[in-house]
């Protein structure tokens, strides 16, 4: 019986494993020695699909389709769709195919018959096209090639294949991938003036990705709050208040001891080679206002990617300690937040938009304050207007009171501060389940 059991452990774990294999987004690399990585002593790591499968990340699969010296056009010295491999391309059915192929077509025993290069450009495509698996293709530019080698010449590549690329794509409606001018002032990394290095393919690697995903490489992504967000990034702690007077160069506090340490260091970490680059600009005790006056220094002149915002604890506290005031304005709070996220699109309309709840949780000094059930409705009521901008502005929204609501009840026999240790600062558990939280809503980008 234990034996039975056991295989039929093996049988579903296998089978679990090979529906997430199923699940991955198949990519296929078709191209010649440039895409194989010819010259690049370790390919296997080091060529543009293998750093393009390490951009996209675990939801995708490349395969490097590459084949030294292969040519587009079918009458060519060495075609490419007369080899095995192109078959073996097609039987991949792939998601996504890339499609580089033009440098050794430019050769002079090649190009006498380029009148039929746009022909059999359409033959691949439209092969590819027929897949069950219908993927989504994409023409590549040739690289620049820095020198007549081998009998390829640039000066074809920009005449004559980059407009019949164009062509095509415009023909069959397909998208066009630039690797052109990209690599264009890049010589260096073209050892002889063809192929090249590991840093010329992750040049390529790159142009490839953001064309597949639309995701820009070296994306700025900036956290912007209060104390829950600072967590004494920058020595912050030690009376240097703004962000121009911390310190912006100590990696060993850059950025803090929160949700935004670990989200930058869950990105830096997985992703290495998308180069991304963080900026905590939480500022402890800051309400909306105090974001309003740095929002030109700390937000617009750093020109993010992405904007994540976590504000609305401290306005609370400030109507509760002022005894002239007895309601809080969330018509005029709500209008002021709207307006900041204006400015941001004005100066970036494609920024990506992540905007937190404030939240908070009757722990044992908490319940110690008085007015908690007028504090806790306002908080909540502060969440639901930011969920209702975030509606409004197509941003990701985050519900970090729902999030430590959920974790309170599923966990009731825990300490009653071991998420959220005075009511408003979550401990190191609360911190990673906000990263969490994070990571898996605003996905990527």
């Amino acid at each position: 019986m234990k034996r039975l059991s056991l295989l039929l452990f093996v049988a579903l774990f296998c089978l679990v494993q090979l529906s997430a294999q199923e699940a991955k987004i198949k990519v296929a690399c078709i191209g010649n020695s440039i895409t194989f990585g010819a010259g690049i002593k370790d390919r296997a790591n080091h060529s543009y699909p293998s750093v393009l499968g390490r951009m996209l990340g675990d939801g995708y699969e490349v395969a490097n389709f590459g084949f030294s010296a292969r040519t587009l056009l079918n009458k060519g010295d060495y075609p490419y769709m007369k080899e095995t491999m192109y078959q073996d391309a097609l039987n991949y059915l792939p998601n996504v195919v890339v499609i580089k192929l033009g440098t050794n077509d430019t050769k002079p025993q090649n190009w006498k018959y380029k009148e039929e290069y746009p022909k059999d450009m359409e033959t691949m495509v439209k092969a590819f096209q027929s897949l069950s698996s219908k993927p989504k293709i994409y023409l590549c530019y040739p690289a620049t090639a820095f020198a007549i080698q081998w009998g390829i010449n640039d000066s074809i590549i920009v005449a004559d294949v980059i407009p019949m690329i164009d062509k095509v794509a415009k023909k069959m409606g397909l998208e066009v991938i630039d690797l052109h001018t990209p690599t264009k002032g890049l010589k260096a990394l073209f050892p002889d003036d063809i192929h090249p290095n590991p840093q010329g393919a992750a040049v390529l690697a790159k142009e490839v990705y953001q064309g597949i995903t639309g995701h820009k490489v070296g994306a700025r992504v900036l956290f912007i709050g209060d104390s829950i967000t600072d967590g004494n990034w920058g020595g912050g702690g030690k009376g240097k208040k703004t962000s121009a007077e911390r310190n912006l160069w100590d990696q060993n506090h850059i950025f803090g001891s929160g949700y935004m340490y670990l989200c930058a260091a869950h990105y830096l970490g997985t992703y290495p080679d998308r180069n991304y680059q963080f900026f905590n600009r939480g500022i402890s005790g800051n309400t909306l206002s105090n974001l309003e006056e740095r929002w030109q220094s700390d937000v617009l002149d750093m020109n993010p990617d992405v904007l994540s915002i976590l504000i609305g604890t401290n306005d609370i506290n400030g109507m509760l300690n002022n005894k002239k005031r007895s309601s809080f304005d969330f018509v005029g709070w709500e209008k002021r937040y709207r307006a900041l996220l204006d400015r941001s699109l004005s100066k970036n309309p494609n920024v990506k938009l992540v905007l937190c709840s404030p939240f908070i949780a009757n722990t044992i000094n908490m319940s110690k304050m008085t007015a908690f059930e007028l504090r806790d409705s306002l908080v909540r009521r502060a969440a639901a207007v930011v969920e209702k901008i975030a509606q409004d502005y197509h941003a990701t929204f985050l519900n970090y009171q729902q999030l430590f609501d959920g974790l309170f009840y599923k966990y009731p026999a825990l300490p009653n501060a071991y998420w959220i240790w005075d009511g408003i600062h979550p401990t190191a558990a609360g911190h990673s389940k906000m990263s969490e939280l994070w990571i898996e809503k605003a996905v990527d980008f």
